[in-house]
């Protein structure tokens, strides 16, 4: 198969100092993936206080600068961590500091933790998501218009300037979830739609059913989104490497970290061969583009072993 991208989330930064991301995306870029991803929280728990969360956009602005052909983007911000008219400007900026490298993903928000942590009002998920089309709205016309004026229930912007305008025209626009009322709004808006993290094909199946139903209502062709999957995989190249990382994971159970991922699994556990099977699965559901995360501290070794035993398979 041909025309599949493969990116790489370093997710969500916890744990990582800066110098750890840099070198995992330098890896990643010298060995040939599309692009590499950032999660946008501010800590992993409350009670996790010795445990890094880089900020989103701090992060991906160092890694624009720190790499020269990877493309970058958020899988996904929270649309209401920023003002609307604030989240225009940043990407826009960050467009041509990267040299029009940005995919600029985007969505509801959900991890109330924090929202109350750092005093974000946090509506129920159908306010959230009308906030999304909005903010969504207010970039497009900051994007491209002299002056942006929008009127909302939740957000207005009056004459706001963004200058420069980004470098990508349309710069892309990635929605990431998979509720119906989330996909109504990549309906209107999104280039690419992600669904993450541990959904399996037949969950894509009927999700992508749900996305061209609201495609079909507004009058869009559904192949004009393109389709991510996120997939969380612990690989390696034998039934007893394998054991052993499963093993290594249920020691650390107790961990804070360890806590937060036990409630997404895996999506895919094998060697190469049954990786790349699986993977096949999705891209018959017409995925072309995969984000692929791994356990934290497995991402140098397993990041090789994808490419060198899987990549080419696919």
């Amino acid at each position: 198969m041909t025309g599949l991208d493969f990116g790489v989330q370093i997710e969500p930064q916890y744990g990582f100092t800066y110098s750890s991301v840099k070198e995992i995306a330098k890896a990643t870029e010298k060995l040939g993936y599309e692009s590499i991803w950032v999660s946008d929280h501010f800590f992993l728990t409350p009670n996790a206080v010795d445990t890094n969360a880089l900020e989103c956009y701090t992060a991906l602005t160092a890694l624009a600068v720190d790499t020269k052909n990877l493309r970058i983007g958020a899988m996904v911000a929270s649309q209401s961590y920023r003002n609307p008219a604030l989240l225009a400007n940043i990407a826009a900026s960050l467009d041509h500091i990267s040299e029009g490298r940005l995919y600029f993903g985007i969505g509801a928000g959900w991890k109330e933790v924090e929202y109350d942590a750092y005093n974000i009002p946090f509506p129920r998920a159908g306010a959230r998501i009308r906030q999304l089309d909005e903010t969504i709205t207010i970039c497009r016309r900051m994007w491209t218009m002299d002056k942006a004026t929008f009127e909302g229930k939740y957000y207005r912007v009056t004459d706001a300037l963004c200058m420069p305008k980004p470098v990508q025209n349309p710069l892309p626009v990635w929605v990431g979830g998979t509720g119906s009322q989330t996909l109504r709004v990549a309906a209107k808006h999104a280039d690419a739609v992600n669904f993450a993290w541990t959904q399996t094909p037949d969950f894509f199946k009927e999700r992508l059913d749900v996305l061209e139903s609201h495609c079909r209502k507004i009058g869009r062709d559904l192949e004009e989104i393109r389709r991510s999957a996120g997939l969380m995989i612990i690989m390696a190249e034998t039934r007893e490497e394998i054991d052993v990382k499963l093993d290594e994971q249920n020691r650390s159970r107790d961990s804070e970290y360890m806590k937060y991922l036990s409630r997404q699994q895996p999506n895919l556990v094998g060697t190469p061969d049954t990786v790349a099977e699986r993977i096949a699965e999705y891209v018959s559901l017409g995925v072309d583009h995969f984000i692929l995360r791994w356990p934290y501290g497995d991402g140098m070794k397993s990041i090789k072993l994808f490419k060198d035993k899987v990549m080419n398979k696919v």
